[in-house]
């Protein structure tokens, strides 16, 4: 079952934005040398998968941690987290990704109040 499918209402809108704002901004998936996904299986990859995080945590919906990637890489590969963490890091620095980390690793959740919040961000990215 597609994530698409999985939620309703204003949460399944907000992760059809995520979708679409990955195919508009990306082309090739972030994690291998798979090229033009844009028409072939691309997937909104997180760094730190979403079952982990919690999809009402807003820190799953951190366009900074969000990329572009293949279906082999966000599935099988399981989203290819060290491969995904050495690419941000280039982007972003160790110190930023390293906080997101411990947000993450210390269970840190920030309940997301606004799905049309969420939704109306990634459109207008």
């Amino acid at each position: 079952m597609s994530v698409a499918n999985r939620y309703k209402g204003d949460k399944g809108k907000a992760w059809k934005s995520v979708k679409e704002w990955t195919r508009r901004t990306y082309t090739n998936c972030y994690t291998c040398p798979a090229q033009h996904l844009v028409t072939y299986n691309a997937q909104a990859g997180h760094y730190r998968p979403v079952a982990i995080v919690g999809s009402n945590n807003k820190l799953a919906w951190d366009s900074r941690f969000i990329r572009l990637q293949c279906g082999r890489c966000n599935g099988v590969g399981q989203g290819e987290q060290v491969r995904f963490r050495t690419r941000l890091v280039k982007e972003h620095g160790e110190d930023v990704v390293a906080e997101y980390d411990r947000q993450v690793d210390g269970k840190f959740v920030n309940p997301v109040k606004d799905w049309k919040g969420i939704k109306r961000h990634f459109d207008e990215l």
